[in-house]
């Protein structure tokens, strides 16, 4: 696939208003397509209404012991070798930032990011609401095996309806859903309509998710990876604990990690926050966040998402040749020999996280293709890579 260059929106005029060239003006339309995204996904929040997620009062400091990667050499996973530079322009890096035993080794900032400007995550919503999820169940607030139409009686008749909420956030609900990014037609981008499209999707995610009607098997016995599901469990844990998502993102996560940057969330149609996308936040909080999970008084929450889901279900997934892996709490749950957790967004968000290793990668980036799957190999070898160089 040839791929066009990587522009900086801010040498090319890429942004909104009508004295801006009509191949560089960014719109409600257009702005998660390239390369109106160089601009877009760092000023979500001028084209979506959002909520703010309030920082700590007291942000954690984060401690730096900087590693020079500009002579790295690997593989790009195509057989070809490439250096560190290479690889930023190849994956349309805006920002990336390498924690290594508890400091930052390698920070980076290109097409006008700064350390504090927040960057759109897109599904990397979904890991932070299921961590906040994790905290609810482990503290006795809420119950896992809460049945979806107990809690949610509007979805009665939709194909999440016998799911329970343990099934939601391990994706093995059974509900039928095509997200397939690269077909226009499918049902993601219809659906996608209720977020952000107040013409098309009038009344938000609550409105759209009964029209999803179709059942593919039983829950609890396949796992297929799912926008929707993340929107029903963020549904339930409105219904269950009667607090807006932002606020318990707030207050559960991103104060006692010890965030001290801007962050926000995207709202949909009908001014609810989205917990299948929409969460913009700074590297520098990701990494905070990281470190809160790693330390010993998170233990509990790392070691409910180390001990990952279902193995043999994501094992006889369309998912199985990428990892000896499962999927927990909305998380990817690597268990081969470097155990690791990560959350990913498309269009080329991730955050990588080896716990025994202290050593976590973490990108924001306006890739003009959305899956993460056309960048795995070469983010696989990176970060072999950069582990052999820091550690």
């Amino acid at each position: 696939m040839t791929l066009p260059p990587p522009l900086d929106w801010q040498k090319t005029g890429i942004g909104p208003g009508p004295d801006v060239p009509s191949q560089y003006r960014v719109t409600r339309d257009n702005w998660r397509l390239y390369p109106f995204s160089r601009w877009a996904f760092q000023h979500a929040r001028e084209l979506v209404p959002s909520r703010a997620i309030a920082p700590s009062a007291a942000p954690r400091r984060l401690e730096e012991a900087p590693v020079d990667l500009g002579h790295l050499h690997f593989d790009d996973g195509e057989g070809n070798r490439i250096d560190w530079p290479d690889f930023m322009e190849r994956t349309y890096t805006d920002a990336l930032l390498i924690l290594n035993r508890g400091r930052i080794a390698y920070e980076y900032y290109g097409n006008g990011m700064t350390a504090n400007k927040p960057h759109m995550l897109f599904s990397i919503t979904k890991s932070i609401i299921g961590l906040a999820a994790e905290k609810l169940i482990g503290e006795g607030t809420i119950d896992p095996a809460t049945a979806v139409a107990n809690c949610l009686p509007e979805l009665a008749g939709t194909g999440f309806a016998k799911a329970s909420l343990r099934h939601l956030l391990d994706m093995i609900d059974g509900a039928d859903f095509d997200e397939n990014y690269d077909d226009p037609d499918a049902e993601v981008h219809l659906y996608s309509a209720a977020y952000w499209r107040p013409e098309r999707g009038l009344g938000g995610v609550a409105a759209a998710l009964p029209k999803l009607i179709r059942t593919a098997s039983a829950p609890g016995t396949s796992f297929l990876y799912r926008t929707p599901v993340a929107d029903v469990a963020g549904l339930m844990l409105r219904r269950l604990t009667g607090r807006p998502l932002a606020e318990l993102v707030e207050d559960m996560i991103w104060r006692p990690a010890g965030c001290g940057d801007e962050a926000y969330m995207l709202l949909d149609t009908a001014g609810m926050e989205i917990a299948g996308t929409g969460l913009n936040t700074t590297l520098r909080d990701l990494a905070r966040l990281t470190l809160w999970l790693l330390e010993h008084p998170q233990a509990p929450l790392l070691s409910s998402l180390l001990a990952g889901g279902d193995r043999a279900l994501f094992g006889g997934s369309r998912y199985a040749d990428r990892m000896d892996g499962s999927y927990r709490s909305f998380w990817w749950i690597d268990h081969g020999a470097h155990a690791s957790i990560a959350a990913l967004g498309v269009f080329g968000q991730r955050l990588y996280i080896e716990p025994k290793a202290q050593f976590a990668l973490i990108r924001a980036g306006s890739h003009p293709v959305a899956s993460n799957l056309f960048i795995d190999a070469i983010h696989r070898n990176a970060i072999a890579a950069v582990k052999d160089r820091v550690t």
